[in-house]
């Protein structure tokens, strides 16, 4: 049988990870062999929609069975279309956790057992997928604010007092620059002025060993970034993307999708029509459809 967990990181020995759409790492495992196969989260940092994107996720990796914390209604919409089972509550190693599966030491969930947009703003419970704890050095702020293509925190931040403010700026998610003294342009998010990695001479750090950990730990947020950008330069080549399909069975035209949508890609005749060239995948409609006829899934766009 093949599962997925949630987990902190990439082996069996690593923590389940309490949210489910933000999760650092899915493992997907074999309970025969317990060979796996750990994927790191691409909708860790999105803005919107990331447990319809993970669920949708483990769809396509053929699992039958999801072991997480937590899992919220959207994502469970898309378990329940798919046939997946569900078991939440889950804690511990995830090697523990598979064992007790095999003992039928769980029961599949009858629903979602948190609100929508659960873990938006929380840090992760363990390390990150660089291997990195997401609580910095005594003194530093919190958060790095709206990530890439406004996704929302890459863990602690590195600034003093407010963290690192809002994003990356534009083009690498909402807001500009990072924080109080930090030196970095919004454009690029690359130093401009100071020491290396773009911290000034007064940026309050007691001693130079706090202001290394400081720069590695921003090295490390910023290594978590380009892996994000390569994960969705390579979704982009491939000329596939998340977008909205509409179930025509259980669609009843009432133009709530259509209503919601931030682009315009939905129109409605009699019942809602995507535009998959323009949905840009953001799951504002399958939050807010009533009947549940809407879900994501991957689908090959071609280039205009």
């Amino acid at each position: 049988m093949k599962i997925a967990v949630t987990s902190t990181g990439p082996s069996l020995d690593d923590n389940v990870e309490v949210r489910f759409g933000r999760c650092p790492y899915f493992l997907i495992i074999d309970t025969d062999t317990m060979q796996f196969e750990a994927i790191e989260n691409p909708n860790i940092a999105i803005g919107g929609g990331a447990g319809i994107q993970s669920a949708q996720l483990m769809s396509e990796k053929g699992v039958t069975v999801v072991l997480t914390g937590n899992c919220g209604p959207n994502a469970f919409n898309v378990f329940g279309q798919a046939g997946i089972q569900v078991i939440v509550g889950v804690s511990g190693a995830v090697r523990n956790a598979v064992e007790q599966f095999k003992a039928d030491g769980f029961s599949s969930a009858s629903g979602p057992n948190v609100a929508s947009h659960f873990g938006v703003n929380a840090a992760p419970t363990g390390p990150t997928p660089t291997g990195q704890p997401t609580t910095g050095p005594p003194g530093q702020g919190g958060g790095m604010g709206l990530g890439m293509g406004g996704g929302r925190g890459m863990g602690r931040g590195m600034g003093r007092g407010g963290g690192m403010g809002r994003g990356m700026g534009k083009g690498m998610g909402r807001g500009g620059g990072m924080g109080r003294g930090m030196g970095m342009p919004a454009a690029m998010g690359m130093p401009s002025t100071g020491p290396a990695a773009g911290f000034p001479e007064d940026a309050g750090f007691q001693n130079p060993e706090q202001e290394l950990a400081a720069l590695k730990q921003q090295a490390e947020l910023l290594e978590q970034q380009k892996r994000q950008l390569n994960n969705r330069i390579a979704q982009l080549g491939s000329g596939r993307k998340a977008v909205a399909v509409v179930d025509s069975s259980k669609c009843a035209g009432c133009g709530i999708c259509a209503d919601v949508c931030p682009v315009g890609a939905i129109e409605v005749n009699k019942q809602a029509v995507v535009n998959v060239e323009a949905c840009t995948g953001c799951a504002a409609c399958v939050s807010e459809c009533p009947n549940e006829a809407i879900i994501l899934a991957q689908r090959k766009v071609h280039p205009s």
